[in-house]
């Protein structure tokens, strides 16, 4: 049986197992036993993908940014619908390019940010490891903000890069001024 976390397994592997073996089933992704997203599989081919709101290849790139996501395979899991319809080794290497070229755009939003937010205590993907999300019908959140014992963090979805991402604060700060930098970085829609 298939199963681990994303840090002891790379997505694109996981990828290449699933058809290697010709695989009908899928690929399920849970965080805390709750599912959140799936890559389903006929004959080896990846032909579907859903994560928190996410379709198609969108929801496979989301899927190879983070780590500390669980998985397993089960041939049991029957694809209803099919949203993807590229190779899978062009998943593979897209999968890889979009992971390089989001970790160089977070690299280079944090240095922006900043210098504007000097006291930023992080910028990561978000790996979804601090909440639980049990409605999956109300996913298409694209900001959100917490403030709690001199930490506030904003998540937000990036349109950039289409990967929801997560500023640490440690202090609370005037958002409005944020969401106006975010817009006109083309960060939030």
């Amino acid at each position: 049986m298939l199963n681990g976390t994303l840090k002891t397994f790379s997505l694109g592997s996981l990828l290449q197992i699933c058809s290697n073996e010709n695989n009908t089933g899928a690929l399920e992704f849970s965080m805390k036993g709750n599912l959140y997203g799936r890559i389903g599989f006929e004959n080896g081919d990846a032909v579907y993908a859903d994560f928190l709101g996410m379709k198609g290849v969108d929801s496979i790139r989301q899927i190879s940014l983070l780590k500390d996501i669980d998985f397993k395979y089960n041939n049991a899991t029957e694809v209803s619908e099919k949203n993807i319809e590229v190779d899978i080794n062009f998943l593979m290497i897209d999968c890889t390019r979009y992971a390089d070229e989001s970790i160089a755009y977070l690299d280079e939003l944090e240095e922006n940010i900043r210098k504007k937010y000097p006291f930023i205590q992080s910028l990561k993907f978000f790996e979804y490891d601090n909440c639980v999300f049990t409605a999956l019908n109300l996913h298409g959140i694209n900001y959100f903000e917490s403030y709690q014992q001199d930490i506030f963090m904003v998540i937000y979805l990036d349109n950039n890069i289409k990967a929801r991402i997560q500023i640490v604060f440690t202090k609370q700060i005037m958002t409005d001024y944020l969401l106006i930098y975010m817009r006109e970085k083309g960060m939030l829609k």
